[in-house]
């Protein structure tokens, strides 16, 4: 008994297990997986944004645990992040992308897409909230930022060196650990102002040296990208910086103000010298591509986007209001750019975040998410100049504000709200601001208010609970349509019929090109010879994408193989008007118009064809003209005639011109004249030559070589005058580019003393590659 007792006793006076303090490791490992999920790989799936938008799905879930179970210690964090206005303005935003489920053309990819927003919503909130348990943050922070920066700057400079040593630099291709080039350049750049933190902050001038040498290969990996939107955004980094010091100074009057500049500035010199040194014959000339930084629509990049700018704008001045569904935009765009598209290449995306959203939510989406960054830039006002924060802190946010101002250009000029990657170091920057906006204005926390919030990491939970199973299903999906797209890039049926229902689940209802899922496996069922069954999946499809036509040009094939003309002429004729660029639209639009006889649907056709449309589709329809249309038909010709004036030196929209306005029957003889001609001429007999020629011209005028042998044998029968007016008909109105009429016309000149006429036509005609002139123009011409 006494034994127990003393166990007792000693029990109660030992000393309790202390617990590990992990109040700043795991909201430090939280936001360092948050800053990572750009690494996370493509897992087999055709697009690597869905294994990174099901792994924010999972980690959201997690913290939102995390806060649960800490919901007592972090209840006033709470409220300062919910009730912040740039929360409150991203949560309006968000419902209201949400409530455009129920108006969008397809609400399938509303899910789809509001379980993304939903996602980066709660990445900036769960940052915002863990902040505040991380000591000596700004330095942390940066240096986690700088570790992955130098991960992605040598992913970068590895496959750059594989270029060199292969002799060139394709900077298209210069993904590092991203997607595209785009998303490699600017996930750099918005990491540079970090690393500009980590020089100010650090006093040991061989670590300052250290981190301007990362910079350094920052900018060049940059040059070697390519970007020019980096570039933009690589230039606004010095010109705020130097606005920044400028203004320390004017306060300070210290120089040393400016000396922050230095270590940027003569890292982007160098990385600009070594470009020009090393690699700017390699492929990766950065001055002569930021050169070509314009607004100039005879850039076909500036050009597209300024079309699509316009696209969205028209379509906001329509439907100022609700819009067309948060992630619709994609479908509604296909309508505007028809008259563009080539193919089934769609302009997924605006280039602009910020007015594509406004397509997307109207006026009230757009602004509230406008709103966000005006906030933000509210807050970085009052902590830079009404604030009484320290130096240190001060020029930590205006490096935050210098970042933001790269998304800035990033999401004007590209798409980085699509992509987890810029996201990230984005919702970090916004939490920063945010948080030292708290800071400075130090307002007490409302006890109500403080218990109304508890529930947030409940609503985190919940929310995150279908967002785990919508981005996981669209993952899933994913993994299905690398073989799916594969197999219609390429013309295939790899996946067997067992597996074809199920190779993707029902969400997504389009490919990531947009093409509606049912109708791509529809095509296994045509292939297949099921019509019935491709029918129906085709008919199922329209609906998720009305505006993209793949679904009535495969049901009018179908419809063609069952030999219902009529039906197959529906499809057709909705498939060609909806894309009329489209080649396959076209084709079988041509074949139906020819099976149907009909002249005068198939002469409207011709309306809405120009030379965007290719010579190939002009082809397709005039080589049934020609066998609807007798020759000299008004139509035939004209027709004829616009094709060859839009691709002249297509020879086979030339023969049909002939067909329509000379005849088979006269080519035909024109080409009996012109053998009995080249008879002649091997005979050298020039006269009887050229008499013949002159028969054959006389009934087919168009032929260009009539007119060539015409010339050739005037010329050898010496008669120069005929020659020069053959041969000026050829140059002058045919202009076949052969050649031979301006080395006959030239020789003509010399025999007459028309020397320097002579040299200037053979010129032409070595320009052309008639190698015969050659000769004769180093013999009378040097």
């Amino acid at each position: 008994m006494q034994v127990n007792k003393e166990k007792k006793r000693m029990a109660k006076s030992a000393p309790k297990q202390s617990i590990p303090d992990t109040s700043n490791f795991l909201p430090s490992l939280f936001i360092l997986a948050f800053l990572l999920v750009g690494f996370i790989p493509n897992l087999e799936a055709v697009d690597k944004i869905a294994p990174q938008w099901l792994y924010l799905s999972v980690l959201n879930f997690l913290c939102g645990i995390y806060l649960f179970v800490l919901r007592k210690k972090f209840k006033e964090r709470f409220l300062a992040v919910l009730g912040s206005y740039t929360s409150i303005f991203y949560m309006g935003f968000v419902l209201w992308a949400a409530l455009s489920y129920f108006y969008a053309i397809n609400p399938t990819e509303v899910l789809v897409n509001i379980a993304r927003h939903f996602n980066t919503l709660f990445m900036f909130l769960h940052l915002g909230i863990l902040l505040y348990n991380i000591k000596d943050k700004n330095r942390l922070l940066s240096l986690a930022i700088m570790a992955i920066l130098s991960i992605e700057v040598y992913a970068v400079l590895e496959q750059a060196l594989e270029m060199y040593k292969a002799g060139g630099i394709n900077g298209g291709q210069l993904k590092g650990v991203t997607a595209n080039r785009n998303i490699t350049a600017f996930s750099i750049a918005i990491k540079i102002p970090f690393v500009l933190y980590l020089i100010f902050k650090n006093s040991k001038l061989w670590v300052k040296l250290v981190y301007a040498f990362l910079i350094f290969l920052s900018l060049f990996s940059l040059s070697m990208i390519q970007s020019r939107a980096a570039f933009i955004a690589a230039a606004l980094i010095a010109i705020l910086l130097l606005t920044w010091t400028v203004i320390q100074y004017l306060k300070s009057k210290n120089k040393q103000d400016f000396i922050p500049n230095l270590f940027y500035l003569i890292p982007l010199i160098l990385a600009l010298v070594f470009n020009q040194l090393l690699i700017s014959d390699k492929g990766a000339d950065a001055l002569s591509r930021a050169a070509t930084i314009s607004i100039s629509t005879n850039d076909g990049s500036v050009n597209q986007r300024l079309r699509y700018y316009e696209d969205v704008l028209t379509h906001i001045s329509k439907n100022p209001i609700l819009g067309v569904g948060i992630g619709n935009w994609k479908l509604t765009s296909i309508d505007y750019d028809r008259e563009d598209i080539s193919g089934y290449v769609v302009p997924y995306h605006a280039h602009s975040d910020f007015i594509q959203l406004g397509a997307e939510l109207g006026f009230v989406g757009f602004l509230l998410y406008l709103g966000i960054f005006l906030m933000a830039a509210y807050f970085a006002f009052i902590i830079l100049f009404r604030s009484d924060l320290d130096n240190d802190n001060k020029w930590f946010v205006f490096l935050l504000i210098t970042a933001l101002g790269v998304y800035f250009i990033d999401a004007n000029l590209n798409f980085p709200i699509a992509r987890p990657q810029v996201l990230a170091p984005w919702a970090l920057i916004m939490a920063l601001i945010t948080f030292y906006y708290h800071k400075a204005i130090d307002k007490p926390m409302a006890p109500k208010k403080l218990k109304a919030v508890s529930f947030f990491p409940l609503l985190a939970i919940g929310l995150m609970v279908p967002s785990i199973s919508i981005t996981n299903t669209t993952f899933q999906s994913h993994k299905g349509q690398l073989f799916l797209l594969r197999d219609f890039n390429n013309n295939q049926y790899s996946v067997t019929m067992d597996k074809i229902d199920h190779i993707t689940p029902d969400l997504p209802n389009i490919t990531v090109t947009t093409i509606p899922m049912k109708s791509i496996k529809a095509r296994y069922y045509f292939n297949a010879k099921k019509y019935d069954k491709a029918l129906a999946l085709l008919n199922e499809g329209i609906s998720a994408n009305p505006y993209l036509f793949y679904s009535e040009i495969l049901k009018a094939q179908i419809f063609l193989k069952q030999g219902k003309i009529d039906s197959a002429f529906v499809n057709a004729k909705k498939a060609f008007y909806g894309l009329p660029k489209n080649a396959l639209h076209a084709s079988v639009y041509a074949q139906v118009l020819q099976l149907k006889r009909d002249k005068e649907a198939l002469n409207k056709a011709f309306d809405v064809l120009s030379i965007k449309s290719g010579n190939l589709i002009w082809k397709n329809f005039l080589i049934v003209l020609s066998q609807l249309a007798p020759t000299g038909d008004p139509d035939f010709i004209l027709h004829t005639t616009q094709a060859v004036q839009l691709f002249p030196d297509d020879k086979e929209l030339f023969s049909l011109k002939k067909l329509a306005v000379v005849g088979q029957q006269k080519i035909n003889k024109a080409n009996t004249f012109s053998q009995a001609g080249l008879q002649f001429f091997n005979q050298s007999l020039y006269v009887e030559a050229a008499l013949e020629f002159e028969k054959a011209l006389g009934i087919d005028e168009l032929e260009y070589a009539h007119y060539e042998n015409a010339a050739s044998a005037f010329y050898m029968a010496g008669d120069f005058g005929k020659a020069l007016i053959y041969s000026d008909k050829v140059i002058n109105q045919l202009n076949p580019k052969t050649g031979k009429s301006e080395y006959i016309n030239a020789l003509a000149h010399i025999n007459i003393g028309g020397i320097p006429r002579a040299c200037e036509l053979l010129q032409q005609s070595i320009d052309y590659g008639y190698a015969q002139a050659q000769a004769a123009f180093d013999q009378r011409c040097k």
